[in-house]
């Protein structure tokens, strides 16, 4: 789920199209070119979940240059340019394990929100949304996903975790 606009989708969906993946075909929306991202990073390419974010919201080259995984990212980001998203965009994603997760492109135009305890989280574009689905929670343990960074909660809700791009 993508709230937001994807100003450079044709483009992506040529790159995917010429992939030669079977399922990357018949797009009827801009927001179908974030699934085949994701499973094309994911499933064609192994990378782990995290990397989505790499992919579709690529550093700075000095803000790569700070990370561990540097060498990675700099061929990342050259031979995966054409994924590049072109928000606002704010993307809410599932993987087939039973993993979710929620980012913002980096411009961070759109809102977004997680919270809630183990086992239940909600992610929301408002957190009044939040307080409605799950209202018995600690408030102070909601995050605001910003521009770098890409919450993830694990298979069956049992923990979240907030990852930042700048730090890998």
């Amino acid at each position: 789920m993508t709230n937001g606009e994807n100003t450079a989708f044709v483009p992506i969906r040529e790159y995917l199209m010429s992939r030669g993946v079977p399922g990357y075909v018949g797009y009827n929306s801009d927001s179908e070119v974030f699934t085949h991202i994701l499973h094309y990073s994911a499933k064609q390419l192994g990378f782990p979940l995290h990397y989505y974010k790499d992919v579709i919201t690529p550093l700075k080259s000095s803000e790569i240059a700070e990370r561990k995984d540097r060498d990675a990212l700099r061929l990342m980001k050259q031979s995966l340019r054409p994924l590049c998203i072109d928000g606002p965009n704010m993307v809410i994603g599932f993987t087939p394990e039973g993993a979710c997760f929620m980012l913002q492109d980096s411009k961070k135009l759109r809102p977004g929100v997680v919270g809630g305890v183990k086992g239940r989280y909600a992610l929301m574009s408002e957190e009044c949304g939040v307080d409605k689905a799950i209202p018995k929670r600690d408030r102070s343990k909601d995050i605001f996903p910003m521009k770098y960074d890409m919450v993830i909660i694990s298979p069956q809700a049992q923990k979240v975790e907030a990852w930042n791009q700048l730090h890998g």
